[in-house]
């Protein structure tokens, strides 16, 4: 779900799962100060709200391009909701238009293509063959890794108490730490260039 508009749109109902949504705004040259003030007061404010798993924000790579990404991710979208809807919230968006171009550009995922969730490709995930090879890529040896420094630690628990401490701790880890810094490394491959794309289509035809 996308949407650029003056008003941040609200994610769908009737969801109980986690639900990301990626907030991008251009900002004005010489105005990155003032813009990295305002995101350090509404993420503050973000985090105080019930459901708030975390945030991260995309810099660009130079002040002449100004588009920055920031990713909300609550455990429901009941939760984002409440936060999307607050009148807190519409009153930091108000403190960041003297500094920013443009409408807010606003764009939700859930599930799986959260992982995976990078500005500047609203509303788009990328094909599931590549999710479910990077997934299983990356949790495999991080698998192998936990259950070698904690199996020495856990042989004398049931197997399913063994697996429940295994899972409890590479589920965070995938969703927080792993899969956001994997998702970056490997943007290009995920979200090819759509004239590269294009390109490598029409040789292959």
């Amino acid at each position: 779900m996308t949407a650029a508009s003056g008003s941040v749109p609200t994610p769908p109902d009737g969801r109980d799962v986690p639900d990301t949504t990626t907030v991008t705004r251009r900002v004005k040259p010489g105005h990155e100060r003032a813009y990295e003030q305002f995101l350090e007061g509404i993420i503050t404010a973000a985090s105080q709200f019930p459901g708030h798993l975390s945030v991260e924000v995309f810099r660009p790579p130079s002040a002449a391009a100004g588009e920055y990404g920031t990713v909300y991710r609550f455990d429901s979208a009941q939760h984002l909701r409440a936060w999307l809807d607050s009148a807190e919230h519409a009153a930091w968006l108000e403190r960041a238009e003297p500094h920013v171009i443009g409408p807010v550009h606003t764009s939700f995922v859930t599930g799986l293509e959260s992982w995976f969730t990078l500005p500047g490709q609203p509303g788009a995930a990328p094909p599931p063959y590549k999710m479910a090879l990077l997934t299983w890529i990356t949790i495999f040896p991080m698998i192998t890794a936990i259950v070698a420094v904690t199996g020495p630690l856990l042989e004398e628990l049931p197997l399913v108490v063994r697996l429940g401490i295994t899972t409890a701790l590479a589920v965070p880890l995938m969703t927080w730490v792993v899969m956001p810094r994997v998702a970056r490394l490997l943007h290009r491959w995920l979200y090819p260039d759509p004239e590269k794309r294009d390109g490598e289509a029409a040789r292959s035809a």
